[in-house]
């Protein structure tokens, strides 16, 4: 484990506190070697276009197939490789069991990456819109891996949202009716930290128990060693203001 991970897996355990409210919230890091964008579930890949350093875009389900306008983010370089699944063909079980991840690939130096907003989004078989859930601020990494599927920031929906979106679920057919879309933005004003710097970012979905093409991921030992180390900071200025 590098250090570089580390101080990511601390960085992101400390915003969990502000995520508490959150429809969508992380819930671990996973390390993955050359996944590779046609070995996963994509349903989004995002590219800063020329020199901007902010990126957007969305994909969702019409009905008939998956379009990339009109679901609420400016498209402003969407790759090629998108979809909007049905979820069961993500191989999650329930709404629960749903996991997002987000596949940071900045080119070059770049070391940083904000997200600044990431929606899940499901569609019942004709293409309407009815159930939708979001973070609750953006949240900055300040570290990424670079390299398509080499590492990735993993999502689901909190336990009531979960609840809400299963009962959308079953009452539009169940899970090989209902389609997932997918919206983000990310990057920040140029020179600021957490620009985007190119991409490609991605961004897949998959059931617990197939993150990363193995088994259910066990909680990183970044965010175990990021929970010990605030643990151990918490016990030395209690012992100080004794």
């Amino acid at each position: 484990m590098t250090s570089r991970s580390m101080l990511h897996g601390i960085a992101l355990l400390a915003g969990y506190a502000s995520l508490a409210s959150a429809s969508i919230i992380p819930v671990s890091l996973v390390e993955m070697s050359g996944t590779g964008l046609g070995a996963a579930n994509t349903v989004l890949t995002i590219q800063s276009p020329g020199s901007s350093t902010i990126e957007t875009g969305c994909t969702a389900w019409n009905g008939t197939a998956a379009v990339t306008a009109g679901c609420g983010f400016a498209n402003s370089n969407v790759q090629a490789q998108f979809g909007a699944p049905t979820l069961a063909s993500t191989g999650a079980t329930s709404a629960a069991d749903l996991r997002i991840v987000f596949n940071a690939s900045e080119p070059g130096s770049a070391s940083d990456i904000q997200l600044n907003q990431l929606v899940l989004t499901f569609y019942n078989s004709s293409g309407t819109l009815t159930d939708l859930h979001s973070l609750a601020a953006p949240i900055f990494f300040p570290s990424v891996q670079n390299g398509a599927g080499n590492s990735g920031f993993v999502f689901s929906l909190d336990a009531a949202e979960a609840a809400a979106a299963q009962t959308f679920i079953n009452n539009n057919g169940g899970s090989g009716s209902v389609h997932i879309g997918l919206g983000a933005s990310a990057g920040v004003a140029a020179g600021g930290p957490g620009s985007a710097t190119g991409g490609l970012e991605t961004f897949f979905v998959e059931g617990s128990a197939s993150i990363g093409g193995g088994g259910v991921p066990e909680p990183d030992s970044s965010l175990l060693i990021g929970a010990g180390l605030l643990i151990v900071a918490f016990v030395v200025r209690r012992r100080r203001a004794a």
